[in-house]
């Protein structure tokens, strides 16, 4: 009987500490809400602000690219022979219609020579023929013999001289020489890759832009490049030309833009890094990121309103530099909160701290050199 009246005992004491629990638990959500209501402590939250201000922000594309001559050709024999000799330095500029190679040309120069007497005497004979035509001395038909003689010899002596000249390798277009990969006396044939000659008095840059772009793409768009043979220059240009058709694995459009190479410091096949300038918008709504408050997708960001803090959703757009573009929930000139965002809820009472100025956001949220 005693031990069931220590269990009875027992369970009295439980259930009462549980009461007690509640009552205080109750009591401190009580408190705390009431704190929330007031921004934490009974009193007003404190907070910094910053003011939505207008900037540039423009819309880019960057993506790796390939440089290429503005004109390449390979160098190569159009006949057989023996090179006789070599007229030009590796690396050296040359202008369109030098002669960069010859072949020997011994026998083409002595049928040049035969055929031009054979023309020579033809054309005499026609001539003969024509005045003792006059003289009603030979006929017609004696006439137009001649004549067809002296077509045919200076028909032949043309494809001669034609052969002539192909002994001749000359420079297609005004551009720079590469390495050699014949010597001197080397027997060559039809087709023998001798050197290499590109134009990069201007190169071609090509890359590639995601079809989701097109809509955007128009010859004329500025583009910078960098490569890391050159960390510290950028090389400055502009899309000259468009790809006809999207490639269906990428599902992206080539784009060829030219960029000045006066000093001649880029080569064909160099990689980039290319940054392509899409749109710009001059009066951009900006925040300092560290304002957002991200709840899934949505965006919110804290607008003051006298001494409360008025909770929006907004829409945010280009990033840069730690700096967000607001596209629509926010206008410029409004104060935002960006420090105390932890301690506020919609409606909540505020104390304002610090307030940014432009400058001192300037200085806080945006690279050196940024303005």
């Amino acid at each position: 009987m005693r031990i069931v009246y220590q269990l009875l005992g027992a369970a009295v004491l439980v259930a009462g500490g549980i009461g007690v629990w509640w009552v205080l638990d109750q009591a401190g959500e009580g408190n705390a809400s009431a704190a929330a209501g007031h921004g934490g402590g009974g009193g007003p939250v404190p907070v910094e602000v910053v003011t939505a201000r207008t900037d540039t922000v423009e819309r880019t594309v960057v993506a790796v690219g390939t440089t290429l001559a503005r004109e390449s050709v390979d160098v190569v024999a159009e006949v057989p022979g023996r090179i006789r000799s070599i007229n030009f330095e590796e690396g050296q500029r040359v202008e369109e219609g030098d002669v960069l190679f010859e072949l020997d040309r011994r026998r083409e120069e002595a049928e040049v020579r035969e055929l031009q007497a054979q023309v020579d005497d033809a054309r005499v004979r026609y001539r003969r023929s024509r005045a003792l035509f006059e003289d009603n001395s030979v006929s017609e038909a004696q006439v137009d013999e001649d004549r067809a003689a002296l077509q045919t010899a200076e028909a032949r002596l043309s494809a001669a001289e034609t052969r002539l000249d192909e002994r001749f390798i000359r420079a297609p277009f005004d551009g720079v020489t590469g390495l050699r990969e014949i010597s001197t006396g080397a027997y060559v044939t039809a087709g023998t890759p001798l050197t290499t000659l590109d134009d990069i008095a201007s190169m071609r840059l090509e890359f590639s832009v995601p079809e989701r772009f097109l809509g955007l793409l128009v010859p004329g768009l500025g583009v910078s490049a960098a490569s890391v043979g050159f960390e510290d220059r950028e090389f400055e240009g502009e899309v000259v030309r468009l790809g006809t058709r999207i490639d269906p694995v990428s599902r992206s459009v080539r784009v060829q833009s030219e960029l000045d190479n006066e000093a001649g410091l880029l080569r064909p096949g160099m990689f980039m890094t290319v940054r392509l300038v899409l749109d710009s918008r001059d009066d951009a709504v900006m925040l300092p990121e560290e304002a957002l408050l991200p709840e899934g997708e949505r965006v919110f960001v804290f607008r003051i309103n006298g001494e409360t803090a008025e909770r929006l959703e907004v829409r945010t757009g280009a990033r840069r530099d730690g700096m967000v573009e607001i596209t629509d929930g926010l206008s410029a000139g409004e104060l935002v909160v960006v420090a105390g965002l932890q301690r506020l809820r919609d409606g909540a009472t505020v104390r304002i701290t610090r307030d940014h100025d432009e400058d001192e956001v300037a200085r806080r949220w945006m690279p050196a050199g940024d303005s």
